[in-house]
């Protein structure tokens, strides 16, 4: 029987938990008790209990549609969705013409190369000299790089900088950068006024 001033939130937490009233907690009590605290043995709630049956009753499901049957798991199907993705952006940036470290290629059409020797000029003579012999930076003329001679090592170096105090060109945007790079790639073989000592190790271009 209701209480007078039970309200319908009582009745209806009630009726969730099954809790046992306390004026009825002894009908629940366990005969142990440790240091005078006492165990109640009240049931699960209900919404507990169906929730229980509810992850059994799926758990059957998963493991016929993705054991049985031999669906793809969540895992593959969110790498299946990244390589998709990643075609789509490869697909956009060469449709686009969007130059970056994974797409760089070489260029050696004489505009180019001529406008990757202004900016070469304005931004590198001065540690590598204008005919590219070496200064304060190493010689790109010769078979010795030390981080690589090809055009995504050049380009990553002249992104980012290095350790030994190439400072990062990434200000200049990725198309010149590129240009610049072919530029500096093309002055392999060329034979400067005063040449620095080799650096690196001997790179193999291909």
């Amino acid at each position: 029987m209701a209480k007078k001033n039970e309200t319908a939130f009582d009745r209806l937490l009630k009726k969730l938990t099954k809790a046992t009233p306390i004026e009825e907690e002894s009908s629940v009590k366990l005969d142990h008790d440790f240091d005078g605290i006492q165990e109640l043995n009240n049931p699960l709630p209900p919404w507990w209990t169906a929730g229980f049956i509810i992850t059994i009753i799926l758990s059957v499901f998963y493991i016929f549609y993705y054991m049985v049957q031999g669906k793809d798991s969540q895992y593959v199907e969110y790498q299946r969705e990244i390589a998709r993705a990643k075609t789509q952006v490869d697909a956009y940036k060469k449709e686009h013409h969007i130059v970056d470290a994974n797409t760089v290629t070489v260029l050696t059409d004489k505009k180019s190369l001529e406008e990757g020797k202004e900016i070469y000029l304005k931004n590198c003579a001065a540690c590598h000299v204008a005919d590219g012999g070496g200064l304060v930076g190493p010689n790109l003329t010769d078979d010795y790089w030390i981080y690589g001679c090809d055009i995504k090592s050049v380009f990553n170096v002249i992104t980012n900088g290095t350790s030994k105090g190439m400072p990062p060109w990434k200000a200049l945007g990725a198309d010149k950068i590129q240009k610049v790079a072919s530029y500096v790639l093309s002055l392999h073989g060329t034979k400067p006024a005063k040449p620095k000592a080799p650096q690196g190790k001997p790179c193999k271009r291909g």
